[in-house]
Order: structure tokens, then sequence, then C-alpha cells
């Protein structure tokens, strides 16, 4: 089974957003997500990225929108295959027009501080499985 890993540029500094990805990194221990801490500059990170087995997905309010429902669809077909599925989060500045072959996800059509990105991402997974699982905790 493949699993999901998150990458981020840098530790999340703002307490309050800090406690509130860790809450969510705590729910979503049982999926196997790993969550990495990337440090160095941008071009290097982005192929370390690039190095990684599996498929890659870079966060950014110019990729492709999904609801919770289809993306739940999504998180459920990544972890059934045989290879990892990589979600990475740039720095303060984005991606800077790097890496423009490699698929992008959007949380949204607006901009959010790469800190509360974490944050909204690692919720969504986290509603992802409730989804797929049938919980009540996505009420739509």
């Amino acid at each position: 089974m493949g699993r999901l890993h998150l990458h981020l540029h840098g530790r999340l500094k703002d307490s309050a957003l800090k406690s509130l990805a860790e809450t969510y990194q705590a729910r979503l221990q049982s999926t196997g997500l790993t969550v990495h801490i990337h440090t160095g500059e941008l071009t290097k990170y982005l192929s370390k990225l690039e190095s990684m087995n599996g498929q890659l997905f870079l966060l950014d309010e110019r990729g492709s929108t999904h609801t919770s429902i289809d993306f739940a669809t999504k998180v459920e077909a990544w972890s059934l295959l045989s290879s990892d599925t990589h979600f990475a989060i740039g720095p303060a500045e984005g991606w800077q027009n790097l890496g423009q072959h490699i698929p992008r996800i959007s949380l949204s059509e607006m901009t959010f501080p790469h800190e509360f990105a974490a944050v909204l991402f690692l919720e969504q997974l986290y509603r992802a499985f409730q989804i797929n699982k049938g919980t009540s905790y996505h009420k739509a």
C-alpha cells in the first residue's frame, strides 16, 4: 500500500498553527502519514522532492481544485497504490515558477501563508480519511 507524505519547507513557527498541525498529525497517525521538514534553498528542496520514488504534487494556488469528496476519492486511490504519494508545500515565497512540470493541487484560488496551508491540508487529509471511513466528521 502506498504511503502519503507531506513535505514542508521549514518548521511551523506560529504556535497556534503549530498546535493545530500537531492535532491533525496525531489524528492521522493511524493512516501512516509522514510529515517531513526540509530546510535550505528552494532549488535543492525541489530537487530532493523530485528524486523521491512515487508521485509528487506541489500545493499551489494555480493547481487543480477538488471538493472534499473528490479529494477523499483520490486519497483512497493513492493509498491503494504500490508507490508512495508526496505532497509538498513551498516556502513563504511560493514555488517561484520552479517545477512547472510537476502536477499541482490547490486548496483554494485564494493565497494562504504556507504555515496556514499546512494546517488546511492536514485537515483536508483528515477529512478525506473520515469521509472514506463513513464517519459523521464531514457534514455536507
